[in-house]
């Protein structure tokens, strides 16, 4: 088994703090288990890709109480991929350990933290490294070794976070499909801190309700999770150098919520670096936003469906690391609100410079009381030559079916 999590010694120190409780109850066990088929339609683009990987996941939650006001969770992930040795590997979304007051809370160990509020992509949502070899998209995350503490007020909760140790993205081998061209290069990945994983980030976050508008401000000091690529020649081929660069990002993310309108987005400044024409890192200052609306329409026809319209712009200046520069995406929402909680979620994202599309489709129905059935899908159209990001998946639309049973 390959396991993903490689924390530093500081990581490891980290997460050892949550044995130091005595235990006080049992241990409870949750979780889901279950299989995958993951299809894709067109030909792979080198011998070692497959039109189809089956798979399957077990994905345990363990609780255990320690004490009155205190708990340790933690949350293990492992998948079996049979036509995938990059895809088959484990790693700890969570080991921590929480103790909570009335005004306050620590959290020690291995941990995932979510922030943001948009459909389409989440800019200020940075604590956790993408689990690329996992998501469609960029919704599966690693944990991420970090003491946090929590303060709750009446003005708002205010989080600190010393995040021990840097993960880089696993893109796996050629056995993985949407690989980029040229491939990856076989030689260590290059840092801009000379610590390199052995990093020591903090990240801060401020949040708090105001009736009908949730506000968010963050900052984030720290290796940029997204990485930057190095043109390299590497036995007389090309190939492309992953490098992390050190940034410092400050974040706004609100929701407000009218009626059955709801208003969101989320900016970013990037205070980073960049590589110049002799491929040394200087300073570069962007932007980036993404703002929209959903509106639902409810019970339809006097049915108990409900649609969702979304709409979200997406702005980025900084090409290099995103296919988001200028692209709308529209989405609907399809809730049925029946018994079995089914949706169904289309996706449409044009870039509005090169009129490249990428579509995607998620539909999940529950089974049972243990059960539930997920469908998604994702494809391109209309693709742009000069769109490398978008042409990365030009060979690769795919329909993913999973079935988990909870435990």
């Amino acid at each position: 088994m390959k396991t993903l999590l490689n924390p530093s010694p500081a990581g490891i120190l980290l997460s050892g703090l949550i044995f130091f409780s005595p235990p006080s109850q049992a241990l409870e066990l949750s979780g889901k288990g279950g299989g995958e088929i993951l299809t894709f339609f067109q030909e792979a683009k080198s011998p070692e890709q497959h039109p189809v990987y089956p798979s399957v996941f077990v994905e345990p939650e363990l609780y255990y109480s320690t004490g009155e006001n205190s708990e340790i969770k933690a949350k293990l992930f492992y998948r079996y991929n049979a036509n995938s040795p990059s895809q088959t590997r484990g790693d700890i979304r969570e080991l921590m350990f929480y103790q909570y007051a009335d005004e306050w809370e620590i959290h020690a160990g291995i941990g995932k933290v979510f922030w943001g509020t948009t459909e389409s992509r989440h800019l200020v949502d940075v604590v956790n490294q993408i689990d690329l070899l996992e998501s469609l998209d960029d919704e599966a995350r690693l944990g991420q070794p970090m003491l946090q503490a929590k303060l709750i007020k009446a003005w708002g909760t205010l989080d600190i976070m010393l995040l021990a140790g840097f993960r880089p993205v696993e893109f796996g081998n050629a056995d993985v499909r949407s690989q980029f061209l040229p491939p990856l290069a076989n030689q260590s990945t290059r840092y801009q801190s000379k610590d390199k994983t052995n990093t020591l980030d903090m990240a801060v976050r401020w949040n708090h309700s105001f009736d009908a508008l949730d506000l968010g401000l963050s900052y984030f000091s720290g290796t940029q999770r997204t990485p930057l690529f190095q043109f390299i020649t590497e036995q007389n081929q090309a190939k492309l150098l992953p490098v992390y660069v050190q940034s410092q990002q400050i974040g706004l993310d609100a929701q407000v919520i009218v009626n059955d309108l709801l208003l969101k987005a989320e900016f970013i400044h990037r205070d980073s670096h960049k590589l110049n024409a002799q491929n040394q890192f200087t300073r570069y200052q962007t932007n980036a936003l993404v703002a929209g609306f959903e509106y639902t329409l409810v019970g339809i026809g006097d049915s108990v469906y409900d649609l969702g319209l979304i709409g979200e712009y997406l702005y980025d200046e900084w090409e290099s690391i995103t296919p988001f520069q200028k692209d709308w995406m529209t989405g609907l929402r399809w809730v049925f609100n029946d018994t079995q909680s089914t949706e169904i979620l289309m996706g449409h994202i044009i870039d509005l410079d090169d009129q490249s599309q990428i579509w995607t489709l998620e539909a999940s129905r529950r089974i049972g009381e243990n059960w539930k059935a997920e469908l998604n899908g994702r494809w391109v159209s209309n693709v742009n030559s000069d769109n490398y990001f978008v042409k990365t998946y030009q060979q690769d639309d795919l329909i993913n079916f999973k079935v988990s049973y909870y435990f």
